[in-house]
């Protein structure tokens, strides 16, 4: 008997995470979980919560190494909802926004979920070649549009980036059913 699928979800808050979690787990998945608030331990839904920091990106092959640690086996489903935004500390100004909390942002928006995919690409290697393989990177229209917000300045230039490799991972790894 194949074990069970397992969906990791990065950025696990409780909305968008949370109604994830709780949707593939009634479909049978073992669900993982990462968060700020990680606990590093089996949560009280029974799912294992890991505490992370998008912000490095280098943290990221160590949670999907304690998934499979976890479960025995990768996860065949990853769901990146992670994001971070920093406003113009001045309205007057879209572009007051230190670099330092631009590179932190675009860690969180861009970089971390481009080292996610590649370690999915990795984990997808050791599993079946008939199970479903997918990428999922939550967002909003800020991928496809420029919105004039000020607020949403690194938001979307995060989002735009990731939007662009996420585009063309999806052609590149097509062949392969990886989605």
């Amino acid at each position: 008997m194949a074990p069970a699928p397992v969906v990791l979800i990065l950025g696990a808050g409780p909305r968008v995470g949370a109604s994830v979690a709780q949707s593939l787990a009634s479909r049978g998945y073992h669900v993982a979980i990462a968060s700020r608030k990680g606990l590093n331990a089996k949560n009280e839904a029974g799912y294992f919560s890991l505490r992370a920091d998008f912000t490095k990106p280098e943290t990221i092959p160590i949670i999907f190494a304690a998934v499979k640690a976890e479960f025995g086996v990768s996860p065949s489903v990853i769901v990146y909802n992670a994001a971070s935004l920093t406003p113009p500390s001045d309205k007057e100004s879209v572009l007051s926004i230190s670099s330092n909390k631009i590179l932190s942002d675009l860690n969180v928006n861009t970089i971390s979920p481009f080292v996610a995919a590649q370690e999915a690409v990795r984990a997808w290697e050791t599993l079946p070649s008939e199970d479903k393989k997918t990428f999922i990177y939550t967002g909003n229209v800020q991928n496809a549009q420029i919105v004039p917000v000020p607020m949403m300045l690194d938001l979307g230039m995060g989002k735009a980036a990731s939007a662009y490799w996420i585009g063309v991972a999806d052609t590149a790894y097509e062949f392969k059913g990886y989605r």
